[in-house]
């Protein structure tokens, strides 16, 4: 299979070609350090240790100490010199897993520093392409009370740091690592213009944390007000993968009209690029979803729809069976398809065997 971008989750593994998105600069990012390649000592680096920690060695020398060889004693003489300078060394290429590794061994008293030296630097930071790891860190480690406080800072520029490369993954990993009622300024953000950051790049990824992560009731507003126009959502290169995670996460009032506005348009769905992804999700999320039992009419009409009448060489079926987009789709039907459904569509195939086996598509 080939050509049509893969419809879903970001990461996951699929036999069509996958969207290509710039890397996650959440996580360590750091090399494994072998002992072997140590060759300074913590006598060498104390007099230095910022400028150290700015250099791949120093870094790689003190990520290596603090997690494999590090006394109480050590580790509280790296700290005390690392703090004052939290914020230069969080934006550095190598000073920023030194902070990393800090938060990951530091005592909770440590981490609270840390966190204090951080505040009016948050949104600089977050927007930064290293500095934004170390954000991401503090928000993991910090006990819930702390996170809000730190979450706090950006509250008044959230819609910034999603529109940002960099600040999108800080508050992708708040939505991940808080409480659902401590994400509700993102939510509030977001509803104020649902629909274009649904259709945004970065937009539409916190919207997905945000559908995974949180009861969709506290969502509702943000949800009616991007469903407003699923058609125009279905067929954008962003805004579908909203559509998608909807109908995997979503309220069943929400999924009931996506799956009826593509039944309206279904051909047209079914022959485009990136909707033809949502017109599969349909299928899947009415046979196999969390709400397949109360979707059962819906998916009814879905497949009555793209069954069209026996016997007319213009069926959609027939149609999308020889579409480049569309072949994908009917082998989606195939795959959800049970009883007469399946029957039905097997009668259709053989019918048409000799086409199919002359078309690109069809094969």
């Amino acid at each position: 299979k080939g050509g049509r971008e893969k419809g879903g989750k970001e990461g996951k593994k699929g036999g069509r070609e996958k969207r290509k998105r710039d890397a996650s600069p959440d996580g360590d990012g750091g090399d494994v350090i072998d002992e072997k390649d140590i060759r300074l000592t913590l006598a060498e680096v104390l007099p230095r240790l910022v400028d150290a920690a700015k250099e791949q060695e120093g870094s790689r020398f003190l990520q290596w100490k603090l997690t494999k060889d590090c006394s109480a004693e050590d580790r509280e003489k790296i700290f005390d010199l690392a703090l004052p300078e939290i914020p230069v060394l969080a934006n550095d290429v190598f000073g920023n897993f030194v902070v990393q590794k800090l938060m990951e061994t530091g005592t909770d008293e440590q981490i609270g520093a840390m966190a204090e030296q951080m505040k009016g630097h948050m949104l600089d930071l977050s927007q930064h392409k290293y500095g934004c790891r170390v954000v991401q860190k503090v928000i993991q480690v910090l006990p819930p009370d702390l996170k809000v406080t730190v979450s706090a800072e950006l509250g008044p520029k959230v819609v910034q740091c999603i529109e940002n490369m960099h600040g999108n993954h800080v508050i992708q990993k708040i939505v991940e690592a808080m409480a659902p009622d401590g994400v509700d300024f993102v939510i509030d953000a977001l509803a104020k213009s649902a629909a274009e950051m649904a259709c945004h790049m970065y937009g539409c990824r916190i919207i997905q944390r945000l559908l995974e992560n949180c009861a969709s009731e506290r969502l509702s507003d943000l949800l009616t007000k991007m469903l407003s126009d699923v058609g125009k959502l279905a067929r954008d290169k962003h805004g579908n993968y909203v559509v998608q995670c909807i109908l995997d996460h979503g309220r069943l009032e929400d999924k009931k009209r996506i799956v009826r506005a593509i039944q309206a348009s279904l051909l047209e769905f079914a022959k485009n690029k990136v909707s033809s992804n949502v017109v599969e999700k349909c299928f899947t999320s009415s046979t196999v979803g969390s709400h397949a039992e109360d979707l059962k009419e819906e998916r009814a009409e879905l497949m009555s729809t793209v069954l069209g009448s026996a016997g007319d060489p213009k069926a959609p079926i027939a149609q999308l069976m020889h579409d480049k987009f569309g072949n994908y789709t009917v082998q989606n039907i195939i795959e959800n398809s049970r009883g007469d459904d399946w029957l039905e569509l097997c009668k259709r195939i053989t019918a048409a065997e000799a086409d199919l086996k002359n078309s690109p598509s069809g094969k």
